[in-house]
């Protein structure tokens, strides 16, 4: 038992440090609790938004998968930027009101023309394309080299599409139809002398199935004449207002970090009307294996059955009159899956094999 003398003794230093540890403790939990305060929040869940769009086969459209590749595209960039965005598809004139109106957040994918950047605040370009008139190559190449020339010929467009400036100065009515299809139809019928279209959408139309008539016969007018040519962007917009300007501020922000990012790539691709491109590739001599080879037929690879592939440029006797063939076809390619994914080289065209179109 320890004497009652000794307590005093024991309990002074404890009297002397105890203000001391209770202000340590004081300040322990002080840190806690700003150190909790300052800790990252739970994510907030992405906020639903509506926008809307229009059909642009085989970029956008309620068919496609993902919708196509560019709405994949806006629907990526609005993801990231903390939205859950839902795709109304409806006319291009009315997803313009819609947004206008605001019953719907925003809209893609638009020309940036004048009339809208007065009303709509327009994102950085999403894609940039190439626009172009197309003819019908038996009825001969129509003369359009001046605005005078232009007027003179019946100009076909597409409803809801703003071209750009220098057709439209030319050509302030356009005759205007519901869908590309029904554009190359009344130019295959004779109705009108050119058709403006983007030059990938038209190229599409004109392989997809619902035309009736040989893409072959339909051409597009060469050259950089500002009349008959244009690269335009297309663009995500949105109403302009004060509320809108820093959700644009945050796409614009998402769009510039992915189209720095080897992402982007993957995207673009699918830009280009693939479906008629894509094949497998099948072994043609005894090995078993696929010949991977150079432009001049030389083996730099092999690779497994199944190996997939995009058609970068078709032969001539593919898409050309051609007489009996001479010596082994090379069809350039780049690979799309195995261990060369991403090489371009050639392979023997009796190689390929077309995948069918997946409704």
């Amino acid at each position: 038992m320890t004497p009652n003398w000794r307590r005093p003794a024991l309990l002074q230093p404890l009297r002397a440090w105890g203000p001391m540890l209770v202000l340590l403790v004081l300040v322990v939990v002080a840190v806690a609790v700003v150190a909790v305060g300052l800790r990252p929040s739970p994510t907030s869940p992405a906020r639903p938004v509506l926008v809307s769009t229009g059909d642009w086969a085989p970029f956008v459209g309620p068919e496609l998968p993902d919708g196509g590749p560019v709405t994949k595209l806006v629907v990526e960039v609005l993801n990231r930027a903390g939205y859950s965005p839902e795709v109304r598809y409806t006319s291009w004139s009315l997803a313009e009101d819609q947004v206008r109106s605001g019953a719907t957040v925003g809209a893609f994918p638009l020309v940036g023309s004048e009339s809208r950047r007065k009303d709509l605040l327009v994102s950085d370009s999403l894609i940039d394309f190439e626009y172009v008139l197309f003819y019908d190559r038996r009825k001969g190449e129509p003369r359009a080299t001046t605005a005078a020339d232009l007027r003179a010929l019946r100009v076909g467009g597409i409803s809801g599409y703003d071209y750009w400036n220098d057709l439209e100065s030319a050509v302030p009515r356009m005759v205007e139809f519901g869908s590309t299809l029904d554009g190359f139809q009344a130019l295959a019928e004779g109705r009108i002398d050119v058709l403006a279209e983007g030059l990938l959408p038209g190229q599409a139309a004109l392989a997809d199935p619902s035309f009736a008539g040989d893409a072959r016969d339909f051409g597009y007018l060469q050259g950089d004449n500002p009349l008959t040519h244009s690269v335009q962007g297309v663009y995500f917009m949105m109403a302009r207002t004060p509320e809108a300007a820093p959700v644009l501020e945050k796409f614009n922000q998402v769009l510039a970090e992915l189209r720095r990012s080897t992402e982007y790539e993957q995207f673009v691709e699918g830009l280009q009307p693939s479906a008629f491109r894509d094949v497998t590739l099948t072994p043609v001599g005894e090995t078993g294996l696929v010949e991977l080879l150079d432009e001049h037929g030389n083996l730099v690879l092999v690779a497994p059955q199944g190996t997939r592939a995009q058609v970068l440029t078709w032969p001539d006797q593919f898409v050309r009159s051609a007489g009996p063939p001479r010596g082994r076809i090379l069809v350039r390619v780049k690979i799309t899956n195995g261990p060369a994914r991403g090489r371009v080289l050639h392979v023997d065209a009796r190689a390929l094999l077309l995948e069918a179109k997946v409704s």
